[in-house]
């Protein structure tokens, strides 16, 4: 672990914790490894015993979440998303993730680089950014991992974000940048690679309004599944992250919605203990 001179609320951690070099990780990702890949479920699952008008108390106003869409990989926010591949405890996992704020940096899920059960780490990471079939436009390797230190303890979704350095810089033109500022009744795109859409070998996305459960933000409606996490929130200025996938829940009436962290002055001091790391 690498220690944070400024505050004991965050470490970060040596991605590699087995002896793979970059160059032996990407020869381990195999095309079957990959197909084979299991998708990161969500942080949270299950069936929330609420009424479905006290779920959404401002869907009325808003045009509905759209049904999942696949996203253009040519264009803004789609272009900084990929596909996270992952080992964790033997298992090979899929999750997603976007380049941000600097060329050489991932945001993702934290429970898709630490298990939310046992605290341990994953390995084995390689990013491929615009996944697309088998194919994708370049890949990354992690060199370290930072995010809120004992969040699994807690288990609380407010803090399931995490940032990666990468072992070289994207040539994405524009990575997403983030704002602090309340998303609250926003339109969102929701995007990464779920298992139930082409067996997960297209990024998709959602469009949608966002609303407030308690400490997070959600999507009503949203049906990205398992293989999302850690897919951005992006603003309709195409540019803006506000969120990332973490849990999905369903209502006791049948609807569905997506969650997220907030992104608050948490987040900012992260952000700025990585760049203390680069």
């Amino acid at each position: 672990m690498i220690p944070n001179p400024d505050s004991e609320r965050f470490a970060a951690f040596p991605s590699v914790n087995s002896e793979r070099s970059s160059s032996e990780i990407r020869q381990y990702w195999t095309p079957e490894r990959k197909r084979a890949a299991r998708p990161a479920r969500m942080f949270r699952t299950g069936v929330e015993q609420v009424p479905e008008s006290n779920a959404s108390p401002v869907l009325s106003r808003f045009d509905p979440t759209s049904e999942p869409k696949q996203a253009d990989l040519g264009k803004m926010p789609y272009t900084t998303g990929g596909k996270l591949f992952f080992t964790l405890d033997g298992v090979d996992y899929v999750g997603s993730g976007n380049i941000f704020m600097k060329k050489n940096l991932v945001l993702t899920a934290a429970h898709c680089v630490q298990d939310d059960v046992t605290g341990h780490l994953a390995e084995n990471f390689i990013f491929e950014r615009c996944y697309s079939g088998e194919e994708s436009t370049e890949n990354f390797t992690f060199k370290t991992i930072a995010l809120k230190e004992n969040w699994h303890i807690e288990k609380d979704n407010k803090w399931d974000y995490a940032i990666a350095i990468l072992d070289k810089d994207s040539t994405v033109e524009t990575p997403l940048k983030y704002s602090l500022d309340s998303a609250f009744e926003k339109r969102v795109n929701a995007m990464g690679y779920p298992l139930n859409y082409f067996d997960g070998a297209q990024m998709m996305y959602v469009n949608g309004t966002i609303t407030q459960r308690l400490d997070n933000w959600t999507i009503i409606g949203g049906k990205l599944g398992n293989g999302a996490s850690g897919g951005a929130w992006v603003l309709e200025d195409n540019v803006t992250a506000v969120g990332v996938s973490s849990f999905s829940t369903k209502t006791s009436k049948g609807g569905v919605y997506m969650g997220s962290p907030k992104f608050d002055e948490e987040f900012d001091k992260l952000y700025k203990y990585v760049e203390t790391l680069l």
